[in-house]
């Protein structure tokens, strides 16, 4: 049976701690949409990009002192996702790396950069399997 095409799953591999920039660049994106009334239909997707993501980081933590010593320097993890998460995870990092970038601090404009590389590693790993932005 065929998938359709935004069924298609993707794999891409990240460092640990640049699932946790992604995870929390979702979480405002959801949050934000929580507010706004979700008109884009992101709290579901968004959540289910999220969950993915701990499911398939080995060792997630389960409290907030788990977080003290995890992820290991280097760790990394393939991430499968599906084409439409994929886009979701993209844009809000596009979204949410402008308006770090718009803060104007140097810790801001850091975190803007770090954004933008994540999305460009992505991009490049999402291209070899085929797939092409929207």
């Amino acid at each position: 049976m065929n998938r359709a095409p935004e069924e298609t799953t993707y794999q891409v591999v990240l460092e640990t701690r640049q699932w946790l920039i992604i995870d929390a660049t979702i979480d405002n994106e959801v949050s934000t949409e929580v507010v706004e009334g979700d008109p884009r239909g992101v709290v579901s997707l968004g959540s289910s990009i999220r969950k993915a993501g701990w499911r398939q980081n080995p060792g997630w933590p389960r409290d907030a002192k788990g977080f003290e010593s995890w992820p290991a320097p280097g760790q990394e993890a393939t991430m499968t996702l599906t084409a439409v998460q994929w886009e979701l995870v993209l844009s809000a990092l596009a979204r949410w790396s402008a308006v770090s970038a718009s803060l104007g601090d140097p810790e801001s404009g850091a975190a803007a950069e770090e954004e933008r590389a994540i999305a460009t590693l992505i991009r490049a790993q999402l291209a070899t399997q085929g797939w092409s932005a929207p």
